[in-house]
């Protein structure tokens, strides 16, 4: 239902200030300029005789093979996630508990945590080999290890009685740390290998190769599976061999264009970077959006990761699900150019507000439909009228969670700092990312801690329900506590936001 979104959400939101705008804030050409900012970064730049970035027109000769190369390691990188989403599928038909499923979760933490290390991989690197390639060639040469090493090892950690889920979980973490640190690389080589006028496609590059290589990952394998054309361990034997010679073709094929040096950019940046960022959350405004973003996602939490496994449980086939998810992908791709005209304004947040109701709504919607799920589904033909049901309520899933996020990511473009480069959208972007990984983890604990079933059981209950009632009462609670403050924050002033 929600994995998809989860799982991208949390890498595309670090992505707006990842790499080099800890340091510089180049990184910040990626984010819409609002009047305000506008007109006196304008101002600046008249000042210093530059023609303001609105200005210059776009124009991509020469930049086709660029671009092409930002799609393809932006989609390998989202392969490996769209594998780390196949990997519950298949442990739920081993019949693992919910919080085996919920310690297997935390392999995507990474991309939530990589603010931690993102300063070290911009300010630490190999002159002669590439600023960039220094950290992207050896992160992509262990992804193609780790996964040909998972392809020989794969029927002995999955494909047994009782599956090894604590080495599939530091396996698939170690997958997500190197490609977190891959994206961060990239995005700092998208700032320099595309000129500057042509920088903002690689935002674009980001969110479509991300999505396409997740789709491969995903539904790709599912598909293959099903008409029986590939295995699991065959599969990430091809991908584990097309990312070492994509790797090595690119180290040896691509050369990185000199970046000017810049006399800030040393080792006492990196305590800098961490230094701000501590400042920061000194700030009371900072505070309060903090206790917003760690908090605001507990309501849907159960739709999000729980639910499919549920579905699943009941008999709905996974090829299915991976099926419908590959339908609603033109939502994630599509729907924030819709939906920026009403983000673009002085109150972005107002989008979030009228989805959150609708999205903590489709809870109770999500359990009933999961408790009429016809028996013996996966025997029978298609049930359509079902399908077509789940589909309707998942899209309208979908179109609530991606307001929600352009909101939010419009929210975090507003209040930035831009003298203090990328670092507070990097910090709130963490932030946001923290807060859609733990919900999900502990809601899957607590399914098993709720559930009771059996004749020694007193009160016969499963802890799916008991879990999405929490679930709906903490969404309700949250609207009615959390928006307050929220429209509070809307209206704090510019400066609220500054270190002094």
């Amino acid at each position: 239902m929600g994995t998809l979104s989860a799982r991208l959400q949390a890498a595309r939101i670090g992505g707006s200030a990842r790499g080099p705008a800890l340091i510089d804030g180049t990184a910040m050409h990626e984010l819409p300029r609002f009047p305000a900012e506008s007109s006196a970064a304008d101002a600046e730049d008249a000042e210093l005789g530059d023609k303001p970035d609105l200005e210059i027109k776009s124009n991509l000769s020469g930049e086709y093979g660029n671009i092409a190369l930002l799609l393809l390691l932006y989609t390998l990188q989202g392969v490996p996630m769209g594998l780390a989403a196949v990997l519950p599928l298949l442990l739920k038909e081993k019949n693992v508990s919910y919080s085996d499923l919920a310690t297997f979760s935390l392999n995507s933490y990474p991309f939530s945590l990589k603010l931690l290390w993102a300063p070290i991989v911009d300010t630490a690197y190999l002159p002669r080999f590439g600023r960039r390639k220094t950290w992207m060639v050896p992160s992509q040469l262990l992804i193609g290890a780790i996964m040909l090493v998972l392809s020989w090892t794969l029927d002995d950690l999955l494909y047994v009685e009782r599956p090894k889920i604590g080495a599939l979980t530091a396996l698939f973490f170690l997958l997500y740390f190197l490609c977190a640190t891959q994206d961060i690389a990239v995005d700092g080589w998208a700032l320099t290998m595309l000129r500057k006028e042509n920088v903002g496609y690689a935002a674009t590059c980001n969110s479509v190769g991300q999505t396409l290589g997740y789709a491969l990952g995903f539904t790709g394998f599912m598909a293959l599976e099903q008409f029986g054309l590939a295995s699991l361990p065959g599969f990430m034997k091809f991908w584990g061999c097309v990312f070492l010679v994509v790797t090595v073709a690119v180290a040896v094929a691509k050369t990185e264009r000199p970046e000017a040096h810049d006399e800030n950019s040393g080792p006492d940046s990196i305590m800098d970077c961490y230094q701000r960022m501590l400042q920061m959350l000194g700030l009371r405004a900072m505070r309060v959006l903090a206790a917003v973003l760690l908090t605001w996602k507990v309501g849907f939490a159960v739709v999000d990761m729980v639910a499919p496994l549920k579905f699943q449980e009941y008999g709905v086939r996974k090829e299915h699900m991976a099926y419908m998810t590959s339908v609603l992908m033109p939502v994630y791709l599509v729907l924030p150019i819709i939906v920026a005209r009403w983000t673009s304004g002085s109150r972005p947040l107002d989008l979030a507000l009228r989805a959150y109701p609708w999205r903590v709504a489709l809870v109770p919607v999500v359990v009933g439909l999961a408790f009429v799920t016809p028996t013996g589904i996966s025997a029978t033909s298609v049930p359509w009228f079902f399908y077509a049901l789940l589909l309707l309520v998942s899209a309208l899933g979908a179109v609530a969670s991606q307001c929600m996020f352009v909101a939010q990511m419009a929210f975090f473009a507003k209040i930035s700092d831009p003298s203090m480069g990328g670092t507070c959208m990097t910090l709130l972007n963490t932030l946001a990312n923290l807060g859609g990984m733990w919900p999900p983890t502990v809601t899957m604990r607590l399914v098993d801690a709720t559930s009771c079933k059996g004749p020694s059981c007193v009160l016969q209950a499963d802890g799916f329900y008991v879990m999405a009632a929490v679930c709906f009462v903490c969404g309700v609670v949250w609207y009615f506590v959390g928006v307050p403050p929220l429209r509070r924050l809307q209206r704090l002033k510019a400066s609220d936001w500054r270190v002094s």
